[in-house]
């Protein structure tokens, strides 16, 4: 059954504003991807020129652990897209403010369930950035690989 949501103020555009963030992740997943397969396949895009028929643009025994990084960072990005998209959701539908800031949280025990419950909201908030950064650290590697690697 489809939910409803009151149309008021901004509500349609904070609505395509999530559905193009979900769509740039994806965008960052399929280049993501050829980067995997170029690892993969030892290609590279565009192909350096060659000096002579026997040089080949491969990266030596450091192929598979990038491209297992860069597998793991496609995987990352498409849980950080699935994860902001239903949190922006969720919180149109409950017309409050999703665009928050992204400072860190210092996390404290508390003793009682209603204090559980405003640092679980702290945390969901939270969760988008941290996995982006990982992404983002991956990438950062993987540039360092390429530039170390070249001869």
């Amino acid at each position: 059954m489809p939910q409803y949501a009151e149309i008021t103020g901004s509500t349609v555009r904070d609505f395509c504003m999530l559905e193009r963030n979900y769509l740039s992740h994806f965008k960052l997943v399929l280049l993501l991807l050829l980067l995997l397969c170029s690892s993969l396949l030892g290609s590279r895009l565009p192909a350096p020129p060659q000096s002579d028929g026997s040089s080949n643009a491969s990266m030596g025994g450091v192929r598979l652990p990038v491209a297992i990084l860069l597998y793991i960072a496609a995987l990352l990005t498409v849980t950080a897209a699935v994860w902001e998209y239903h949190n922006g959701v969720k919180s149109l539908l409950k017309v409050r403010a999703f665009l928050v800031g992204t400072r860190w949280v210092v996390i404290s025990f508390y003793p009682s369930m209603a204090s559980w419950g405003l640092i679980r909201d702290r945390l969901s908030i939270r969760v988008h950035l941290f996995l982006m950064s990982v992404v983002s650290v991956i990438a950062a590697a993987t540039c360092i690989v390429y530039l170390a690697s070249e001869n």
